[in-house]
C-alpha cells in the first residue's frame, strides 16, 4: 500500500508561493513601465500575468510534488473507459444557470445595503479577460489561452488536485470539499456561483479519481462564457449587468434560473457526496497502480 505524501505539503505554502510570484511579476511590471518609461497594452498586460502567475506557480508545485515524492500521474488519474460525457454537459449547462442567477440574486440583494460594492464587483467581473470580436486579434490569442486553457488546466489542478487532497488528508473529505470550495468561491466575483462551482468539481473529481474530467467541465464552461462574450455586439463592460437599477428589476429571472437549476445540482450532490472515510483520488489511484505491478 503507498503512502499518502499529501501529509507534507501544506497550503498555506502553495498559497505563499502564489503571493511570491504575484509580488515579483508586480515589481518587474513597475520596473519596466516606471524605469524604461514603456508603456504596455492594458488590455494585454493582465492577460500575460495571468498566464504568467499560474504556468508559474504550477511549475513551483511540480516541483514540490518531486521534493515530496508526489506522482503527478496518482494526481491526474485516468478517465474510466467508456465514461459517459452527454450527461456531463448536461451538468455542465445547470452550473452555468445557477451560476447566472447567483450573480443576479445575491448581487441584486446585496445592491440595497451596499451599492458600492456591488458596483465594485460588476467593474471586476467586467474587466476579466475575455475574447471579442472587436477586440484585437493578440489580445483574442491570449484570452483564448487562459480562459480556455490555463485557467481550467491549472485552476483544478490547483484546488482540486492539491488544496481538496491536502485539506482531506488533514480534516476528512467533507470539511475538504467544503472548504476547497468555498475558498474558491471566495477568489471570484460570484462568490455563491463559483462556491457551486468548486462544489460539482470537487465531488466530480473525487466521483472519478481523474482530473481531465472537471478539466474538461471547467474549459467547456469558460468556452460558452467566451462564446457569449464574443458573439455580443457590446463591449464586454457594457454587455454586464453595470446599472443598479437594472440589477435590481432583474432579480425575478435570477430566481427563475435558480429554479431550474438549483434542485437538479443539489440532486447531482446528493447521490454522488463521498462518505466521510472516502480516500482521496491520489491514494486510490497510487494503490492501483501498485496492485497493477
Amino acid at each position: 500500500m503507498t503512502s499518502n505524501p499529501f501529509s507534507k505539503l501544506k497550503v498555506r505554502h502553495v498559497l505563499g508561493e502564489g503571493l511570491l510570484i504575484s509580488l515579483v511579476l508586480g515589481i518587474y511590471l513597475s520596473y519596466v513601465q516606471g524605469i524604461n518609461g514603456i508603456t504596455l497594452n492594458n488590455q494585454v498586460v493582465p492577460l500575460i500575468l495571468y498566464i504568467l502567475l499560474f504556468g508559474l506557480l504550477c511549475l513551483w508545485i511540480l516541483a514540490d510534488f518531486h521534493r515530496l515524492g508526489i506522482k503527478l500521474r496518482y494526481v491526474v488519474g485516468i478517465v474510466p473507459s467508456n465514461y459517459k460525457w452527454l450527461p456531463i454537459i448536461g451538468l455542465v449547462f445547470l452550473v452555468i444557470l445557477f451560476s447566472l442567477s447567483a450573480y443576479f440574486v445575491s448581487f441584486s440583494l446585496l445592491s440595497w445595503i451596499a451599492p458600492g460594492l456591488v458596483e465594485e464587483l460588476m467593474r471586476q467581473i467586467a474587466s476579466n479577460p475575455s475574447a471579442q470580436s472587436s477586440a484585437p486579434l493578440l489580445n483574442n490569442l491570449l484570452s483564448a489561452i487562459a480562459i480556455l486553457i490555463v485557467a481550467p488546466i491549472a485552476e483544478e489542478f490547483i484546488f482540486r488536485g492539491v488544496i481538496l487532497q491536502r485539506w482531506a488528508t488533514k480534516w476528512g473529505i467533507h470539511a475538504a470539499l467544503i472548504t476547497s470550495s468555498l475558498l474558491f468561491g471566495i477568489l471570484h466575483a460570484n462568490f455563491l456561483g463559483l462556491s457551486m462551482f468548486g462544489f460539482v468539481m470537487g465531488v466530480l473529481y473525487i466521483k472519478t479519481r481523474t482530473l481531465i474530467v472537471p478539466i474538461a467541465c471547467h474549459a467547456l464552461n469558460n468556452l460558452l462564457a467566451v462564446s457569449a462574450g464574443f458573439f455580443s455586439s457590446e463591449p464586454q463592460t457594457t454587455s454586464v449587468v453595470n446599472n443598479l437599477e437594472q440589477l435590481r428589476s432583474g432579480w425575478w429571472g435570477g430566481v427563475l434560473l435558480m429554479l431550474i437549476s438549483l434542485p437538479w445540482l443539489i440532486r447531482f450532490l446528493w447521490q454522488n457526496w463521498p462518505r466521510q472515510n472516502t480516500p482521496i483520488p491520489y491514494f486510490i489511484n497510487a494503490s492501483q497502480a501498485d496492485r497493477q505491478n
